[in-house]
């Protein structure tokens, strides 16, 4: 089989997109598959349009798109954090922020006091992020912006916030702290009387008897 382009070649690939034969200078490998130069030419001139809808999960269709967010409800839903994101449609990035929000409040019953007053001043500034954060997003929504929804768009949220993301990993270390701490403590709190008696049976075993 000789190449089209080229009659004098022999062909040593098909195009995936026209079929013809190709040889090895008319023949492009692109994301695993083999294209002419050609072909490759006008998909590349319709992949942006084609990806736009080909992918429309990767961002929000949210029901306001008519129908601008209103102040006043949202203003509402933004007292429990994530319900805000939940009215204007992003699923993903609610139950992610209603989720940390639910699980700090657990937290704070189940640890020591010291831990329990970071967890504490920890739900204002969720409860705060989540406000502002609910309001900035209306405003791109109304201004005909796409929005992600999905939970690394809010992961990088956070990291953006250098104050809030600082805040989390003084919480993580000092929980980190806490445990290991009383682990060991606990630890010692049951070894030292066996230390204890151990020593002192040593003692005993070592000391001479009185001389007759």
């Amino acid at each position: 089989m000789q190449c089209r382009t080229h009659p004098e070649r022999n062909a040593t690939d098909t195009c995936n997109h026209c079929g013809n034969s190709l040889c090895n200078d008319c023949a492009v490998g692109t994301q695993g598959r083999i294209f002419c130069r050609p072909c490759l030419a006008v998909l590349a001139q319709t992949t942006p349009e084609h990806t736009d809808h080909s992918t429309p999960h990767d961002y929000h269709t949210h029901a306001h798109t008519h129908n601008k967010v209103m102040w006043g409800l949202l203003f509402l839903f933004s007292f429990l954090p994530g319900a805000n994101y939940m009215y204007m449609g992003l699923l993903k990035r609610g139950l992610a922020t209603m989720t940390c929000f639910f699980l700090l409040i657990f937290m704070i019953t189940s640890v020591s006091m010291p831990l329990r007053l970071m967890l504490i001043f920890a739900i204002p500034v969720l409860v705060l992020s989540s406000f502002f954060d609910g309001f900035n997003v209306r405003r791109r929504i109304n201004a005909g912006e796409e929005v992600r929804d999905d939970i690394g768009d809010v992961l990088n949220s956070i990291l953006r916030n250098k104050f809030l993301s600082t805040f989390i990993l003084v919480v993580i270390a000092v929980t980190i702290i806490v445990t290991v701490l009383g682990i060991i403590s606990s630890i010692l709190s049951t070894l030292f009387p066996l230390l204890v008696v151990g020593l002192g049976i040593y003692v005993i075993m070592k000391r001479k008897p009185p001389s007759k």
